[in-house]
């Protein structure tokens, strides 16, 4: 499964643990916490997959890998993707 960022031009502001997230395909304004915030950091910069994603974040959240529940990064990018900031793909030829 890969994942990819699908929100572009997203405007951020943080505050200590709360990240406010505009996206203005959406003119909406989205609240996270620091573990779905780090996941769509992470997919700026490319598509990746499940796995990639969940070792990128947990690196950007200073936590030794596998110490982010597989449950809550599953909540977390299922959330992402009914938002639509996040495209989850099933054939790794189609994200390239």
């Amino acid at each position: 499964m890969i994942l990819m960022a699908a929100g572009r031009g997203l405007i951020w502001q943080d505050w200590d643990d709360v990240y406010l997230v505009y996206q203005p395909s959406s003119t909406e304004t989205h609240v996270f916490n620091e573990t779905t915030a780090q996941i769509l950091k992470c997919l700026e910069h490319g598509s990746l997959s499940t796995a990639a994603a969940k070792e990128r974040t947990e690196a950007a959240l200073g936590v030794g890998p596998g110490e982010l529940s597989a449950d809550d990064f599953a909540f977390a990018t299922m959330r992402l993707e009914e938002l639509g900031l996040v495209e989850r793909l099933d054939d790794v030829s189609a994200a390239q």
